[in-house]
């Protein structure tokens, strides 16, 4: 069989167009990436405010930034669950992750930069 140049390109131009099909959709009741940024630069300026009180008990330590957290489940609109799923889901996707850290890195430079880094 010979093939002609134009239908092997044309082909090959299909077969890779196919592959870049869109990414699938999160499971309803995902967090969108930009409130799981929100809630990711929370935690850890929340986690940062915890390491710098040097606390001597691990207890305490725990006690407060659970009591953090409930603050930023509050502030978000969110609950453990959809943050804990939603979370699961992001982590099996490196790609989507990796948009979702450079938002936080961007929220925090903003926040640190407007001295506003309280939660």
């Amino acid at each position: 069989m010979n093939f002609k140049p134009g239908v092997i390109l044309l082909v090959s131009f299909l077969l890779t167009f196919s592959a870049c099909s869109e990414e699938e959709k999160p499971p309803k009741g995902t967090l969108p990436e930009e409130k799981m940024a929100a809630v990711l630069a929370d935690i850890h300026l929340a986690e940062a405010h915890v390491n710098r009180l040097q606390l001597k008990s691990l207890d305490s330590s725990l006690m407060l930034f659970n009591r953090l957290k409930s603050d930023i489940w509050k502030k978000n609109k969110v609950d453990t669950a959809a943050y804990r799923e939603s979370y699961s889901y992001y982590m099996t996707r490196p790609e989507m992750m990796t948009r979702i850290y450079e938002k936080v890195n961007k929220k925090i430079e903003v926040r640190e930069k407007n001295n506003n880094i309280k939660l």
